[in-house]
């Protein structure tokens, strides 16, 4: 850094700083007093200019940068602290996590335990009881507090609380009593709920907080109460949990009869949610039936009134029909002759006029196939609108040979089957 303080600065005040203890000068080397010119080569002036305006870029960028950071550390601790969340882990990482910092101390403790101070029931190892795989109490193992505290109150069981911290020596004490064969029996036969926290983290500091817990390591009891609310009814707070693992015994078979009665309660409270819940369910299929029922009968109904509507429409029309249908012309030149063979009435000769349509003789063939050609009545004396309706032919009419359809909507004359003569078959239409 000196030497490019030295080489930045000014030539005419460049100062040599002799090193206290030197060799003295020659009588031929006098050193550069302050105010002599400095006679550099053409090589060195030109390499002066190179790295100057370079280096100069350096210190400026790099003096802007150490800049930058002073300011914006203020901003990146606000943001630090408001993006906490997104790097908190993940409850079932910070489990397992925990259990395999416990299972390293344990070892570590059993380690420095002699032969003759280790005890039988103290014998099993942290990770064949809490293995994340095969543990004895695994399946008794809940990843959150929160879990432990909804698993509890719905389940009705026992909640076991560990708060460990690391910066302590006598945890291991506390690890052994957690894999004693007491604890894990009285665990197992109470079908009890364990949660371990870490007081380093937050959900660790805030269970702490909230249990209000004084020592460390923390060691409690939770059971649940009426009104889904949950209650600490032992707690061991910084001492070693060998002598109190009977008082924590004797706390779950106090209380256990109580959490029989609350689980009873809860499945009777539950019992009857279902039948309401079945009779909810059988009230709403039978409103379904009758609102089914109603409105098959209201489709029928329409169905009903749009026939009736339909055969009213119908009757009209053949009135209609049957009113403006064209009198048989005489055997004159411009008629036709056909011979008809209807259904059910065998065969039937007449003329008709050809400059009339062919739908004349479908009418004709549907007035008299139903019987409505000898009819008399008051509708014929008086003038028939025709009605909005148009009228299907549930049958066609064709000629035997060469075999044609006829249409309705051609003119007689026009079709030579039939013009001047013709035979015609009516056959009814086949629905699909």
């Amino acid at each position: 850094m000196d030497y490019i303080q030295r080489l930045l600065r000014p030539g005419g005040n460049q100062d040599f700083q002799r090193i206290p203890g030197s060799f003295p000068t020659s009588e031929d080397e006098h050193p550069p007093t302050p105010g002599s010119p400095v006679h550099r080569s053409p090589f060195e002036s030109v390499t002066r200019v190179c790295l100057k305006i370079p280096l100069l870029l350096i210190y400026y960028a790099m003096a802007t940068l150490v800049l930058l950071i002073n300011v914006l550390r203020p901003f990146h601790k606000v943001w630090s602290f408001y993006d906490r969340k997104k790097r908190t882990l993940d409850h079932e990482d910070a489990l397992s996590s925990l259990l395999d910092t416990l299972c390293l101390e344990h070892s570590s403790q059993v380690a420095k335990t002699s032969a003759d101070e280790a005890r039988l029931e103290d014998s099993f190892s942290f990770a064949s009881i809490y293995s994340a795989e095969d543990g004895t109490l695994t399946p008794h193992l809940v990843p959150s507090y929160a879990k432990l505290l909804q698993s509890s109150s719905a389940q009705v069981k026992f909640g076991i609380v560990y708060l460990h911290d690391q910066l302590l020596d006598n945890c291991g004490e506390y690890l052994g009593a957690l894999c004693s064969e007491k604890f894990v029996n009285m665990a197992r036969r109470y079908e009890a709920l364990i949660w371990m926290g870490d007081v380093t983290t937050s959900e660790g500091l805030q269970v702490a907080n909230g249990l209000k817990v004084r020592k460390l390591p923390f060691l409690g009891l939770l059971a649940p109460k009426p009104g889904n609310k949950i209650q600490v009814i032992e707690a061991i707070e910084g001492e070693s949990p060998d002598r109190s693992l009977a008082g924590f015994e004797a706390k779950m078979a106090k209380f256990y009869q109580r959490l029989i009665e609350l689980r009873q309660q809860q499945q009777n409270i539950e019992l009857q949610r279902l039948m309401r819940e079945q009779q909810d369910s059988r009230y709403q299929a039978s409103l379904r039936q009758d609102q089914e029922r109603s409105r098959i009968r209201q489709v029928e109904e329409a169905n009903q009134r749009r026939q009736e509507r339909e055969t009213d429409l119908k009757q009209q029309w053949l009135s209609w029909r049957r009113q403006t249908l064209n009198q048989e012309p005489d055997s004159s030149e411009g008629s036709c002759r056909v011979a008809i063979r209807i259904a059910d009435q065998g065969r039937v000769v007449r003329h008709f006029d050809a400059k009339l349509p062919i739908e004349e003789i479908y009418a004709f063939v549907e007035l008299s196939r139903l019987g409505l050609l000898n009819e008399t009545s008051d509708t014929d004396r008086v003038d028939i609108r025709k009605p909005n309706y148009e009228y299907k032919y549930p049958f066609k009419l064709i000629t035997p040979v060469p075999r044609v359809d006829l249409d309705p909507q051609a003119i007689i004359k026009d079709v030579d089957a039939i013009y001047p003569s013709g035979n015609i078959v009516m056959e009814f239409n086949i629905a699909d």
